[in-house]
């Protein structure tokens, strides 16, 4: 069974779009070489980002983001076993997002989804939100 954790976290002032680009762009060919996929959100210096994969390799990477000094106020919001990954195309999704679409975001939460076959009220809201978000941003 797979695992995941999602965070939030704070990026030091000194942060720049360049370099979350960096991270970005790194932890795709690491995430690749482990089976780890996932979306980060960057949003007016806050991170929101979903690990999923193997509990060992998931946990350890989130461990070693902890210590990473280009964020601060790192936490943890989900840790838990999960029945399926709901990001299992993207190694790290990434999406800069504005304070406009993610005001858009959360009005998606509130709306009826019934429609949706993979929307799945047990699944935790902010995965929820995410896969509805990239579902919507990424469309063919």
């Amino acid at each position: 069974m797979d695992y995941c954790i999602t965070y939030f976290s704070t990026a030091v002032e000194s942060t720049t779009e360049h370099d979350i680009m960096d991270i970005v762009e790194f932890s795709r060919i690491k995430n690749a070489r482990l089976g780890v996929t996932g979306v980060l959100l960057y949003v007016k210096g806050n991170i929101v980002q979903v690990l999923e994969g193997e509990q060992p390799l998931v946990e350890e990477l989130y461990n070693s983001i902890r210590k990473d000094p280009r964020h601060t106020d790192v936490r943890t919001v989900i840790s838990q076993p999960i029945s399926q990954r709901l990001f299992s195309h993207w190694y790290m999704g990434y999406e800069t997002v504005t304070t406009q679409q993610y005001e858009e975001v959360e009005g998606i939460i509130s709306t009826d989804n019934q429609d949706n076959k993979s929307f799945d009220p047990n699944q935790p809201v902010i995965l929820r939100m995410l896969q509805r978000f990239f579902e919507l941003t990424h469309r063919p």
